[in-house]
């Protein structure tokens, strides 16, 4: 243990006033015996899972109009003769919390004067707890309990947080345990083998087994004697219905491009998680993403301006997933209107993680995850690239559109709901409503709404497929009835009927002359 730099880094607390914190708090002395322990307990707790956490006994804090909780200076100090009683006052506390919590008494100088410094470092073992004998104690009379550090205060821990406490301690990851209920026979092998084929740097493996896939990828439990029982991971990512055996482990996409709830509309997505994610990326592509290209002759190249760019929504979206507790019964959310794209989760960031950081930051490298497995089979699909820095790619992602900055919302601090905004861009909407009331934008834009055009069609869902589908193959290209035979593997006569809904109906395509009979061309 190195007492030095612990007591250099104290007296640098003390220097720059530091406010009290998670990891700081100041006691005039070491007589407020009931304060003092169940600071010790919440220390211990570590919600915020902080290295070292000082208590400095002998310093006064300010508590003002301008200034609280920071330390007075000069700082009062504990007398040179009374030390060894205080330190013994305070190691007499330890019979009062279990399992015992390990802390240091130092003592430290600062400014010519004594105090006494109550070094708390990480613990195992936890959670940890005042007793009932702290309650029955005339001199402390503290309420048993866990108790937790939650900014600057100290309090009995919520039912959530005592949650996280032993989820912490016992490394404790819902989806790493076995099923009640699924057995390898509900995973589904098609699933099985494509992911193998798709993370596998050898040859597709057709000679294996399910069940020797099943054991390649540790998805049952290795105490189940017949081997067969499988984990809860294995059913989000193998199971062709995971919701059966875990409900509402699918997303829900609430979408209100006109601002009114009667015309809201609701899509699940269901299956595999992973299957999930590519199925929610590419509608929400397909769909609700859209671009302004501007072309200047001052310019050198193009510039293009998304509503929303594409790879932060992909990086939000595999962050939700792969954070998500599918312990609480309650789906993933995303929400979407011509102003934004809201995911919600129903859990919140794991500590240390607050939402500050997630508004404030770029790169989480502490970051926990209640789903590891999860988290590393999404990574080895090529879903994430590395861990802690898909929120950072995304905001980069909205810088470089020029778009506002995704924000993390803020509720009451008992809301167990994790909620990140992906803003429009302003220009793209002005631009918009330029393009559609026809008005002269000095600049040659061109609109990319023949996707929304499609997608707000009265036509059947396959059949708006089908006409994206064109236009993503053949984009500003010139096309005619063979080209759509081909791109649809459909018959000419089937080309021809979706030629006329493109021309006559939707008015999104124009002849080109010099190019022989039948040749269009999609315009705006």
């Amino acid at each position: 243990m190195d007492y030095k730099n612990i007591k250099i880094r104290a007296n640098e607390i003390l220097e720059h006033q530091a406010e009290e914190s998670s990891y700081i708090e100041y006691k005039t002395s070491g007589e407020q015996l009931s304060k003092i322990l169940k600071t010790i307990c919440a220390f211990g707790n570590n919600y915020y899972d902080n290295d070292v956490q000082y208590i400095f006994l002998g310093v006064k804090e300010k508590n003002d109009a301008e200034n609280k909780a920071v330390p007075e200076i000069p700082i009062e100090g504990i007398p040179s003769g009374k030390i060894e009683k205080v330190k013994n006052s305070i190691n007499s506390l330890r019979s009062y919390i279990y399992p015992n919590v390990k802390f240091e008494l130092i003592t430290n100088e600062f400014g010519g004067k004594k105090y006494i410094l109550i070094a708390v470092f990480r613990q195992t073992g936890g959670p940890f707890m005042v007793s009932e004998k702290a309650g029955r104690d005339k001199e402390i009379k503290l309420r048993p309990g866990r108790y937790v550090r939650v900014e600057a205060e100290t309090r009995l821990a919520r039912v959530d947080e005592e949650y996280d406490l032993l989820r912490k301690f016992s490394n404790y990851h819902f989806s790493s345990i076995t099923s009640k209920e699924a057995t390898v026979d509900d995973l589904n092998i098609d699933y099985l083998t494509e992911y193998i084929n798709k993370t596998s740097e050898r040859e597709i493996m057709d000679s294996l087994s399910k069940q020797e896939i099943v054991k390649s990828l540790k998805l049952t439990d290795r105490n189940d004697p017949d081997n067969v029982r499988v984990k809860n991971f294995a059913i989000l990512m193998f199971s062709n219905e995971p919701e059966k055996f875990i409900p509402y482990a699918y997303t829900e996409m609430i979408v209100d491009m006109f601002g009114t709830k009667r015309k809201m509309e609701s899509k699940k997505f269901t299956g595999p998680i992973w299957k999930q994610y590519f199925a929610i990326i590419s509608y929400i592509r397909d769909y609700y993403l859209n671009e302004i290209v501007i072309r200047s002759e001052s310019a050198a190249e193009n510039r293009k301006v998304a509503n929303f760019p594409f790879s932060a929504v992909e990086e939000l979206v595999a962050n939700a997933i792969v954070h998500n507790n599918y312990e609480n019964a309650k789906a993933i959310q995303i929400y979407i209107s011509e102003k934004q794209i809201n995911i919600v989760n129903y859990n919140k960031p794991l500590p240390p993680l607050r939402v500050e950081d997630l508004n404030e930051r770029y790169i989480f490298d502490e970051r926990d995850t209640v789903n590891p497995e999860i988290r590393d089979m999404f990574k080895a699909l090529g879903i994430i690239e590395s861990f802690g820095t898909g929120i950072g790619e995304a905001k980069r992602a909205l810088e470089r559109n020029g778009s506002p900055e995704l924000y993390y919302r803020y509720f009451s601090e008992g809301a167990n709901i994790t909620s990140v905004v992906i803003p429009v861009n302003e220009e793209y909407l002005k631009l918009k409503s330029k393009i559609n009331s026809n008005s002269n934008l000095g600049i040659d834009a061109q609109f990319q709404g023949i996707k929304s055009q499609i997608v707000n069609s009265k036509y059947k869902s396959n059949i708006k497929q089908n006409l994206l589908t064109i236009y993503g193959e053949v984009g500003d290209e010139i096309f005619g009835n063979s080209r759509v035979s081909n791109i649809l593997k459909c018959s000419d006569n089937t080309a021809t009927a979706y030629i006329k809904k493109l021309y006559y109906e939707l008015k999104i395509i124009k002849p080109v002359e010099g190019h022989g009979k039948g040749k269009y061309k999609f315009v705006l």
